[in-house]
Formats: structure tokens, C-alpha cells, sequence
């Protein structure tokens, strides 16, 4: 693992600790574990163990570590393994010259590394102990939240900006309002900014989980110039639904943003969730998209699956990919001016995933296809019917089902369902 440039090892921050001639204070420790006590009950309602850490000098250090529950504290997979600390309070004894650490359950926070891997992911990491911390994927459940997350971009705008978010993890689809019967719906926006990022922009974002969009009301770019990707801990925003069925968080006049290292123990967690997703359907899927409506088919299975991203980002002339997405709109919006079937046929669908909307097209060389399995004797009524199933329509808003579909790409970043029916 790379050492931050503010970890100390045991000699230094023990030196560090001598030279201020101060009764306690806080440092970020790395070093290897050779000892540990079994957890106890503390004279509190806390756990405590007690750890020896050595540095490379062989400097040691004991470190008392407390824990509201059990399997909070470290628990060893190897002799020696890394322990990275933050936070933690070095004091002397009450009585002797001797040093030693305490580790505090509200304040502190750890990360264990295997010294026999060269990964640096952590196998454990200490837990959140913020109540108001959450993820993308918990979007909705407060009204007012903190957000660990990385800033892939920030786009200027006349006034503040918009920051480009993203922790790992799928953002929770939302309902869609629904329109008037004598309205035309045209096709839904694909992203809440003005101004469309353009594809070098693009091409630098994860082609998995949600990309969020959150509004500042001042310029923040100068805070981000040097490296785009930056984690931090933004303190106290707030994300609500457009009408266009789309997240948009907000920073307030009391939102307060921390810079974090990539070793943070929470980085270190977002990350070790992202590697264990996965590839194929499993990492390319919704997480909250199993099972599926079983309203579509797709033949034949071959093609590979994608997010929409991987798709929008695909330099290739021409692909075709499995995706497992949501149809949020039909342009146009009269079903019965499509089912007929005829040569012209051309129909416009808005499909979303977590990581992108794209629009496109049905038209009239995979319309006999899309209906293939319904018979001549089926109505237009049943087609219409299917259709509205696939929108999600109910009363006064359409709540989507995930689908799986076949989508090509022709280039030019014109997308066409194909290889795609629609179940009877």
C-alpha cells in the first residue's frame, strides 16, 4: 500500500508526540500488527482490545481500541498484517514514562490490508458512525445526509456550478409523472444539465453505478483543478426528484465539503464493494433489477452485457449489447398511431439504467421482430396493453419494470432496439 502523505509511523509520531511536550495528541498511524488481547467488556458498554503495532524500526506501540460492538474491532486474518489508523489519540500513561494510543469508537477510524496480497483494498474497515451518513443507493431515506463520494467533474454555470458525483452504487429509480392524455409526450430529457458533456469528459466516468448530479450554489471548480476523481465527505446536502424522473442533490449554505485521502477507511469500503460486483450480468445489472418482468425476450443471447454508459462510451463502428434498463417514454405517446404496423413505422423509446438515459429507436426493420410472437388474431388493444406494462402506467405517474433488451449502435451513437420481443 502507498503511505499517505500524512501517515506517521510509530518512531516518528512517538518523536512527533516527545517534541510538543503536549498530554495527548492526535496523529494518523500506519504499522504492522505482531499482538493483540481478546476483546473484553470495557468498565462502559463498550468492547476493547489491545493492539502492539511495530513500524519498520521496530518501533512499537500499544494501542487500545474501543467499539460498540465486538465484531467492530479488528479481527486478524495474518501475522504482521498493515493496520492504517486515523485519528487516534497518543498520551502517556497515568503513572510511568511509557506512550501509548487510544483508539476512539466516535472519532477514530481503521483499515486492515493482508501484507500477503499487493491489493489496496482493505479486508476490513472500520464502520460508519455518522447516523447521517449514507450512499447513492439510499437516496431518498433522508431528507438532509452526508455523502462519501468521488467528484469526477465539475461544470461551470452563470451561477455556482454542478458537481459530478459518484460512490459505486446505483441510485433508486423513480416514478415518472404522467401526462395528459392531450398532451404530446415528447421524449424525456437524458440528463439534467443544459449543456451535454462531451465524450472525452464522458469516457472518464465509471461505466457502473450512478453518476449524480448535485448543484452548488458557488463556483467549486477551483477546489478540483489539479485531479478530477477527488473523495471527499460532503456534510449536510440534500437530493430531490425532478419531474423528469431524475436525481438532483443540492449543497446548502451550511453544507461543508472534507478532502479525503484514497486510503480512508470509508474510500477504502466504496471501493471494496465496486470490485466485488463483478462483470457480466451480474456487475452490468440494476442492483435492485432481480428478477426482471420477464415482458421482453432477447434472441440470440450471445451478445455481452452492458450498461448504457459502456454503451454511450463504446468507440467501436458498430455493436450490439445486452442491457437490462427501464423504458421510461414513447415518443409519440398515441400507441394507436404506431400499431398498425406499417413501413414507416419509427417510434422512439427513452430507456434509463443507473448510469445513463439514451433514446432509441424502433423502427420499421425491428418492429416485425418486437411483435413476433403476437398472432394475427391479437388486437391492437393487447399491443397497447403490453406496451403501457412496459411504461410502468398507472394512475397519475408510470413506475417502469426492468426489461432486458438488445440495443445497436451504429456509430454514430444512434441506438436501435433489435434482436428484442416483446412477450404476449
Amino acid at each position: 500500500m502507498r503511505h499517505r502523505s500524512d501517515l506517521k509511523r510509530i518512531r516518528e509520531a512517538v518523536t512527533l508526540y516527545n517534541s510538543r511536550r503536549k498530554s495527548s495528541q492526535k496523529f494518523n498511524l500506519v504499522g504492522f500488527v505482531i499482538e493483540f488481547s481478546l476483546p473484553r467488556k470495557s468498565q462502559g458498554t463498550d468492547y476493547v482490545t489491545t493492539i502492539r503495532v511495530v513500524d519498520e524500526l521496530l518501533s512499537e506501540l500499544f494501542i487500545n481500541m474501543f467499539a460498540e460492538k465486538e465484531e467492530h474491532l479488528p479481527h486478524l486474518k495474518s501475522y504482521k498484517d498493515l493496520i492504517v489508523l486515523n485519528n487516534v489519540m497518543m498520551k502517556h500513561y497515568v503513572d510511568g514514562d511509557e506512550i501509548c494510543a487510544v483508539y476512539y469508537k466516535q472519532t477514530s477510524s481503521f483499515a486492515l490490508f493482508d501484507v500477503k496480497t499487493t491489493t489496496n483494498t482493505p479486508y476490513q474497515t472500520s464502520p460508519g458512525r455518522n447516523e447521517y451518513l449514507m450512499t447513492i443507493k439510499d437516496l431518498g431515506t433522508k431528507m438532509f445526509f452526508d455523502l462519501v463520494c468521488q467528484v469526477l467533474y465539475v461544470q461551470k454555470l452563470e451561477v455556482g456550478c454542478i458537481l459530478f458525483v459518484w460512490d459505486g452504487n446505483d441510485a433508486p429509480p423513480l416514478k415518472v409523472q404522467t401526462m395528459h392524455e392531450d398532451e404530446e409526450l415528447s421524449p424525456l430529457p437524458l440528463e439534467i444539465e443544459a449543456k451535454t458533456l462531451n465524450m472525452l469528459i464522458l469516457s472518464k466516468f465509471p461505466c457502473v453505478g450512478t453518476v449524480l448530479r448535485v448543484k452548488a450554489p458557488v463556483d467549486m471548480s477551483a477546489y478540483f483543478q489539479e485531479e478530477m476523481g477527488q473523495w471527499v465527505k460532503i456534510r449536510n446536502m440534500k437530493c430531490e426528484e425532478t419531474e423528469s424522473g431524475l436525481w438532483l442533490g443540492t449543497l446548502l449554505p451550511t453544507t461543508k465539503v472534507r478532502l479525503l485521502p484514497n486510503s480512508d477507511p470509508i474510500v477504502m469500503e466504496c471501493k471494496r464493494a465496486m470490485d466485488e460486483r463483478g462483470v457480466g450480468r451480474q456487475g452490468r445489472s440494476p442492483l435492485g433489477s432481480n428478477p426482471l418482468s420477464g415482458l421482453t425476450v432477447v434472441d440470440p443471447k450471445e451478445f455481452p452485457y452492458a450498461t448504457l454508459m459502456d454503451l454511450i462510451t463504446h468507440t467501436e463502428i458498430e455493436t450490439i449489447v445486452r442491457c437490462v434498463v427501464r423504458v421510461v417514454a414513447i415518443s409519440p405517446s398515441n400507441l394507436d398511431s404506431f400499431l398498425s404496423q406499417n413501413e414507416e413505422c419509427k417510434i422512439i423509446l427513452t430507456l434509463e439504467d443507473p448510469t445513463a438515459r439514451i433514446h432509441a429507436l424502433l423502427d420499421s426493420q425491428h418492429w416485425g421482430v418486437f411483435f413476433e410472437d403476437f398472432t394475427s388474431d391479437d388486437s391492437d388493444a393487447l399491443k397497447r396493453m403490453k406496451m403501457n406494462k412496459l411504461l410502468g402506467c398507472e394512475r397519475d405517474h408510470r413506475n417502469p419494470p426492468w426489461i432486458e433488451c438488445c440495443i445497436k449502435s451504429n456509430g454514430n451513437r444512434i441506438y436501435f432496439i433489435c434482436n428484442t420481443k416483446l412477450v404476449p
